[in-house]
């Protein structure tokens, strides 16, 4: 008989080595309750967890009273999208236990108040991956775009991405969907403005929004500096 192990989420971010050391460097999608739209995602990394929460992406940790503190990014998503967030980060900061199914294939956890969530393990995307295509919300954005892409992995494919960031002096980030309208060269820095339309159906492995160059505002040729080698 196959003994099921369990522990506190707190406890995890603690000390992810005496808990579960196998879900470290893993990602899991949620498959219960099922959602609307993009599933809720986990990135178990050591004393953090990341991952996409239904409309934004977030970073689950504990702070010195024990505690789980869930932070992250404040954007508008549709109605449903929103109700999920709410209900997923409900559950993360409800202090979880957590029961992985031995060979770190599939994982619940267990709400304070006995709601059971479901999730399966995926290979292959970056930590936080699946969030960053979500990284907009719906309606009328500006964007940086930097000059050159970035190798980047999306699932279980590689692609180069477009840097972007949405204050002149913000991380830059991966970003990856298509902008329609928009074809950016190489060495040119831009300011654009873009709409970002919710897709209704999208794919399980896609963006759930669809962009399209409204203009650019600016842009700007960069001269790559060679430091010539000693």
């Amino acid at each position: 008989m196959q003994t099921r192990y369990s522990v506190l989420l707190a406890a995890l971010l603690v000390s992810p080595a005496m808990a579960f050391p196998n879900l470290m460097g893993t990602q899991w999608e949620q498959v219960s309750p099922q959602v609307k739209g993009r599933a809720p995602t986990i990135a178990f990394e050591p004393g953090k967890m990341t991952g996409f929460s239904g409309c934004n992406r977030y970073v689950a940790s504990t702070n010195a009273e024990g505690k789980t503190v869930v932070a992250g990014t404040r954007m508008m998503c549709p109605p449903p999208a929103m109700q999920t967030e709410a209900a997923f980060l409900k559950m993360l900061e409800s202090h979880p236990r957590l029961m992985p199914d031995g060979r770190a294939q599939n994982l619940k956890m267990v709400a304070a108040d006995g709601a059971v969530y479901q999730f399966k393990r995926v290979a292959g995307a970056e930590p936080a991956a699946a969030a960053a295509k979500d990284q907009a919300v719906a309606g009328e954005q500006y964007l940086y775009v930097g000059p050159e892409r970035q190798a980047c992995s999306a699932g279980a494919g590689k692609m180069a991405c477009l840097q972007v960031r949405h204050s002149a002096d913000g991380p830059w980030e991966n970003f990856y969907s298509r902008i329609e309208g928009f074809d950016p060269q190489p060495g040119v820095s831009y300011y654009i403005k873009v709409r970002a339309l919710p897709i209704a159906n999208p794919p399980a492995d896609g963006s759930s929004m669809h962009y399209v160059l409204e203009r650019v505002v600016m842009s700007e040729k960069v001269e790559r500096t060679v430091t010539p080698a000693n």
